[in-house]
């Protein structure tokens, strides 16, 4: 979920930069507030789950030419899943930031830990989707626990 959402803000925000060259960075904090049928946690568990996320994601978006962060997106949201009188709660948070490394190239770095897949630092090329370097994968772990939580088991 959330590699899709930081990919769309990346290259919406790349493209605001290359707009604003000279400009002062700017800021913007985007509110998330929502609750949806969880389709991904009712099929790995089983039963009927919904969602409900709240916090913040704040884009600083850097202006100019050359190397350097292009643009950093901090993820602050807590998550609540719901199965009829069971819930899981669990957080996303992190620091997304955009590199614009000497020979033009962007990396990508996504840190913090990722509902459902994992915990530490990923470090991808946007562009062709190369991994860099990889993180602590604990999908498996943390999906366990929640549906226990969420089914009883």
């Amino acid at each position: 979920m959330r590699i899709v959402f930081v990919s769309v803000l990346v290259l919406a925000g790349l493209v605001w930069a290359g707009l604003a060259v000279g400009a002062p960075p700017t800021i913007e904090r985007i509110n998330v507030d929502e609750t949806f049928a969880d389709e991904f946690l009712t099929e790995e568990c089983g039963v009927p789950v919904t969602t409900t996320a709240r916090g913040h994601v704040i884009i600083r978006i850097f202006s100019g030419e050359g190397t350097g962060v292009a643009q950093v997106n901090t993820i602050s949201i807590g998550l609540t899943a719901t199965a009829g009188d069971r819930t899981f709660r669990f957080r996303d948070v992190g620091a997304d930031v955009v590199q614009i490394k000497p020979d033009g190239t962007l990396v990508l770095l996504i840190t913090g830990q990722v509902p459902f897949e994992f915990a530490g630092v990923l470090k991808i090329n946007p562009e062709t989707e190369e991994v860099i370097l990889e993180p602590r994968d604990r999908s498996e772990e943390q999906l366990a626990k929640a549906c226990r939580a969420l089914t009883g088991g």
